[in-house]
């Protein structure tokens, strides 16, 4: 492309953004015309005032009113409307679970802070097809899919390939995101781990798995994402995209072909574009040596791959990019670049942060036998202690285990307190714990002295930091958004449990009920082996409490406590205070309208069962 032609794009976007900003204007004055004709004065006053808060709104946009040394992070998100990327943004913004996904996908802003920095973070969430625009416009890309869903898997490979003929996307930061939330009893997993490390490895980019619905590694993805925009602008400098040179190098490492299928989304049908085709000219050639001399060569593994899908699926040609069951994953294999990408995967593995302090250490199994296993154990600087069964599970981020450090603390058996010398323990046990809150204790010992006190030292150090970076406004402000869900989003929670009456301010932490004040004093005469109450306003909540009372509500717990009447009458609000107390000793103090135990399932098994599915209804029963 030539400097007239990339001006000229320049001047287009430039007047088109113009055209945008001035047509605003006519159509909120016209909207007060139409405010003017409504009969309700009073209405018409209210909608005025929100029109006019919008246009403030508009007129003082951050183009307008922030410095200009204020640091933009730009994040697009791609993925299919039923990949769980709304859940994921939603999450991280809010702390909260969305179960609606927003097909028109959103624009957010959101503060972070990267190493005691402040950054505007803007998200733009890609409703649909991702087109040149949004191409150029992000500083780094989260590719989302849903684990059950093995058409957002696809869809979301050729959004990418896409986005390839618009920009060479080898330099922007990507993360690969599977989301979790869809898995229960009627949509298992059908995307194996394999698959999306094979493609992160492809891409050269972490991949993590998340759940909205608890939280899994949700923070952890953005704070990562946020990260890498940082080190790409502190390394490169940012100059304006040449779409003619990107377009050129991401044909050769990533062709898109045609897509028959047709994609759902926006309530409408919307079929993938045709691949661009190589050009074989003699000037393209030139430049394909130029380039596979100086960027490792993934073509041949990409188009290697390319036949064996043709084979599979016949009239569907997919995205070169997306894995199927017949290419399988080879840990070691000469298909790969041997130096670079054996280097990249054996000294970082996947997403890997650079730990603080990492080695052996051997742990004491919590089962009843109580060994002492060696493990790999990992100190990381956001606070996690993580430990592996090997440094090969390490590497492939297998089947580890992790702690956050920001509610434990640590102590050596045997010894004394502070300012003293001596241990009341043997010397050559070199044990050290990390007990949490919730009196959960995890057992490490060192091969020496030093060892252990080095550990020791850098893991408290660790704690000290997470508390004192820890976000206090943050942290109520998204309590209290929790605490109104539970109050009026959960299901059945606007009526007391037990007699139904209105708003309810009373909980029991337990069964993770709500109930009105006079049922609560009926509560706490059970007994707290039966009903741990407190108040919605008046007492402090901890995070696991308010995922209880998240996570069940009035009307999954009366699915269980109200089962099978037998014929007896619920009390209502106006009822004596002698027939709710009836009522409620009968239901939770002798258990009488409890659903029937299947006999031909083992209590055990049927508990492990809906734990890991997860059946909250079974796990309550």
């Amino acid at each position: 492309m030539t400097t007239g032609q990339s001006g000229h794009d320049h001047s287009l976007a430039i007047r088109q953004e113009i055209q945008r900003f001035e047509s605003v204007h006519p159509s909120i004055y016209a909207i007060y015309d139409l405010i003017d004709l409504v009969p309700d004065a009073h209405i018409a006053k209210q909608i005025r005032e929100h029109v006019v808060a919008i246009e403030d709104s508009f007129v003082n946009s951050h183009e307008w009113t922030l410095a200009r040394d204020v640091p933009e992070l730009h994040l697009g998100i791609i993925g299919s409307s039923d990949s769980g990327k709304s859940a994921l943004v939603h999450r991280y913004l809010t702390g909260s679970f969305m179960h609606e996904e927003s097909p028109e996908g959103g624009r957010f802003k959101k503060e972070v802070f990267i190493n005691d920095q402040s950054y505007l973070l803007l998200i733009r969430d890609e409703g649909g097809v991702p087109e040149a625009q949004f191409s150029a416009w992000i500083d780094a890309l989260l590719l989302v899919f849903s684990l059950e869903n093995e058409e957002s898997f696809s869809v979301v490979c050729g959004f990418y390939n896409r986005m390839c003929s618009f920009r060479n996307m080898s330099e922007v930061p990507k993360i690969l995101v599977g989301v979790q939330d869809s898995i229960n009893d009627s949509n298992p997993r059908v995307i194996k781990d394999v698959k999306p490390r094979k493609l992160a490895c492809d891409l050269r980019c972490p991949y993590y798995e998340t759940c909205a619905i608890y939280g899994l590694n949700v923070e952890r993805v953005f704070q990562d994402v946020c990260q890498k925009i940082i080190q790409q602008n502190t390394s490169t400098r940012h100059f304006p995209c040449d779409v003619s040179q990107h377009s050129t190098e991401s044909d050769i490492k990533f062709p898109v072909p045609v897509i028959t299928k047709t994609v759902h989304l926006h309530n409408k049908e919307v079929e993938s574009t045709n691949s661009l085709k190589a050009n074989t000219s003699e000037k393209d050639e030139d430049c394909r040596s130029i380039h596979n001399s100086s960027v490792p060569n993934d073509s041949g593994l990409l188009n290697d791959n390319f036949h064996n899908m043709q084979n599979q699926h016949g009239e569907l040609r997919t995205s070169i990019l997306t894995p199927t069951t017949i290419r399988k994953f080879r840990r070691k294999s000469n298909i790969f670049t041997p130096s670079k990408k054996e280097k990249y995967m054996g000294e970082m593995g996947v997403g890997r942060e650079i730990p603080v302090k990492q080695g052996y250490l051997f742990k004491r199994s919590s089962k009843s036998l109580k060994e002492w296993k060696k493990k790999y154990v990992t100190l990381l600087e956001d606070g996690r202690l993580t430990y592996h069964s090997s440094l090969h599970d390490y590497m492939n981020d297998t089947n580890g285990k992790e702690i956050l450090l920001q509610y434990v603390t640590v102590k050596v058996p045997g010894k004394t307190p502070k300012g003293s010398k001596s241990y009341s323990a043997q010397e050559d046990s070199f044990e050290f714990s990390i007990i949490s809150l919730e009196n959960k204790t995890w057992h490490f010992e060192a091969n020496n002295a030093e060892d252990r006190d080095s550990w020791i030292s850098a893991i408290e150090q660790q704690i000290l930091s997470s508390l004192q970076n820890s976000d206090g406004d943050k942290k109520n402000e998204t309590d209290a958004f929790k605490m109104h869900c539970i109050k009026n989003k959960v299901s059945g929670n606007d009526a007391c449990v037990d007699c139904g009456a209105s708003n309810p301010d009373w909980a029991s932490l337990n069964l993770g009920v709500l109930m009105c004040i006079e049922c609560s004093g009926i509560h706490r005469n059970l007994g707290s082996h039966i009903s741990k109450v407190r108040s919605l306003d008046l007492d402090d909540w901890s995070a696991g409490h308010l995922s209880v009372m998240l996570a069940l509500g009035n009307n999954i717990a009366n699915s269980v406590w109200e089962y099978c009447l037998n014929g007896k009458q619920k009390p209502v609000s106006d009822s004596s205070r002698e027939e709710k107390e009836q009522w409620i000793r009968w239901k939770y103090e002798d258990k009488l309208f409890l659903p029937p135990i299947n006999p031909n399932v083992p209590l055990g098994k049927l508990l492990i069962d809906s734990v890991c599915r997860p059946h909250f209804t079974s796990v309550y029963a």
